[in-house]
């Protein structure tokens, strides 16, 4: 419906003139003025404005609307005891423009769809680039080709924590609002400032403050996970209690936290669960293994020719159907699926066009285990980069 008319979907500040006038405000920088200009002078509330993923291509579309119809062929009419400006007053109209309506669900749900996969194509094209070019910020050490390097580089070395490099994009953006940061000595999660570079270090050490702040808005960009759809589901939700040393100097910092953090990371007890049974096991070779021989289900024969996210959508398609109970392959729902998949022989994944989309791409369960041990099946010493780092965010 929507997605030919799609706009603003890196939302740098732009103007954007109101619904129902022609006053203009920057959004989304302006976007509490702009709400409050909605409420004050056209008496018109937006429900769950926050869950809107690009609220100026949202706008620029009920402006279209409203040109050609009045507000009450779309808004739900309310009644309030106030005027807009807290005045007591009987039986006030407002209007409401919300998801009951079905036209304004299916224009949410297409704008969030677009710029997933605006995201998605973007972290795409910045994983296979091998253009890449840029000094440590912390140290002289200089990187080509690969982005994941370099982060793996600022969590080893200076303790820098950002999130595992499958969770991030724009990384060249952030990388720079971070290096900023730190050269106009302000602290990247508590935001002070401070006097030189000395002082700075020692207040990141001593506070623990070796992470951007998760209460800033304004990294939600640069991570996949706030491009979800699923609610609630944020990169600052990972972010650990306790924090590392972080090195301004350059030096290396090989200490015993560091040595913890990435042994847990490592540990090799953390329980690996079939994708079609119950069965675990902490050795992903024997979880390969039983599917073989008890569902005769080659995992790695199946995906030996998929990139790193094919597979992350195979196992995420795998775990739904076999979670609603749906044969993986006719989708047939069953009491017994695993009983119907092998009477049918359906151990077997289907066409690319039933799994490879968008929503596959986010696990079923948090910390999925399964997930950590893609790069067991790859050849790429690049997606096996990218699950060596801890889950910072």
């Amino acid at each position: 419906m929507y997605k030919s008319q799609f706009i603003g979907l890196d939302e740098k500040p732009c103007d954007t003139k109101c619904l129902l006038c022609d006053c203009t405000f920057v959004l989304p920088t302006n976007e509490t003025d702009f709400l409050t200009h909605l409420f004050k002078a056209h008496r018109l509330v937006i429900a769950d404005v926050s869950k809107i993923a690009s609220l100026r291509s949202y706008i620029h579309y009920w402006r279209v609307k409203f040109r050609e119809a009045p507000l009450t062929t779309y808004c739900t009419t309310l009644l309030m005891d106030c005027t807009p400006d807290g005045q007591p007053s009987k039986n006030e109209h407002y209007f409401l423009l919300s998801d009951c309506l079905s036209e304004d669900k299916t224009l949410r749900n297409e704008i969030h769809q677009a710029k997933l996969e605006w995201a998605l194509a973007q972290q795409e094209a910045e994983r296979t680039d091998k253009s890449f070019k840029r000094g440590c910020m912390f140290c002289r050490t200089e990187f080509c080709g690969s982005r994941i390097i370099y982060i793996k580089h600022l969590f080893q070395k200076h303790n820098l924590h950002l999130g595992k490099p499958d969770n991030l994009v724009f990384v060249d953006e952030l990388l720079d609002k971070i290096q900023n940061n730190i050269e106009s000595l302000i602290c990247i999660y508590c935001e002070k400032t401070f006097k030189d570079r000395t002082v700075l270090k020692e207040h990141m050490r001593k506070k623990f403050h070796k992470c951007i702040n998760p209460y800033n808005k304004m990294y939600d960009k640069f991570y996949i996970n706030n491009y979800s759809e699923s609610e609630g589901t944020t990169w600052k939700q990972g972010q650990p209690n306790s924090e590392k040393n972080l090195d301004l100097g350059g030096g290396s910092s090989e200490n015993e936290d560091e040595e913890s953090s990435w042994s847990d990371w490592n540990d090799e007890s953390i329980e690996i669960i079939c994708l079609l049974c119950n069965y675990s096991n902490n050795e992903f070779a024997c979880i390969l293994r039983h599917m073989q021989e008890a569902h005769n289900f080659d995992f790695e024969e199946t995906v030996k020719d998929l990139t790193f996210y094919e597979k992350v959508k195979i196992v995420n398609y795998i775990k739904r159907q076999i979670q609603l109970q749906q044969c993986i392959f006719c989708e047939a729902k069953s009491d017994n699926v695993l009983e119907h998949m092998k009477n049918q022989q359906h151990f077997k994944i289907p066409a690319q066009k039933v799994w490879n989309h968008p929503e596959y791409y986010f696990p079923m369960s948090e910390n999925d285990s399964f997930l950590y041990n893609l790069d067991a099946t790859s050849n790429s010493d690049e997606e096996s980069d990218i699950e060596n780092l801890p889950e910072a965010m």
